[in-house]
């Protein structure tokens, strides 16, 4: 049985949506299936406990907005140097430290 965060993120790639809102969710992993949403321009992955985005959000070339305040970021995958679309960035509130970019 897929999780709701699973049903979210299908839904979002059958939809072709703009926008996906995963915030608040307690997730610890973003589902792999989440590269499939080629149309996204907004991404909030806001308030859960990542460690670190998964390094297939690199795949999303449309993307101009990603929220990722308030995880557990440690780490930055380089595959966001991939977004040349990207305008907005939030990484706020994360024990980044010395941000290293893998």
């Amino acid at each position: 049985m897929k999780s709701s965060v699973d049903q979210i993120v299908e839904h979002a790639c059958e939809e072709h949506s703009a926008s996906l809102n995963l915030s608040h969710l307690d997730i610890t992993v973003v589902p792999m299936q989440l590269c499939k949403a080629k149309h996204l321009v907004r991404l909030q992955l806001n308030n859960n406990r990542l460690i670190m985005p998964p390094e297939e959000v690199g795949e999303l070339k449309q993307l101009q907005e990603l929220s990722l305040e308030h995880n557990q970021l440690t780490i930055l995958p380089s595959s966001l140097f991939q977004l040349h679309h990207l305008t907005y960035l939030n990484i706020s509130y994360n024990p980044l430290g010395n941000v290293q970019v893998l």
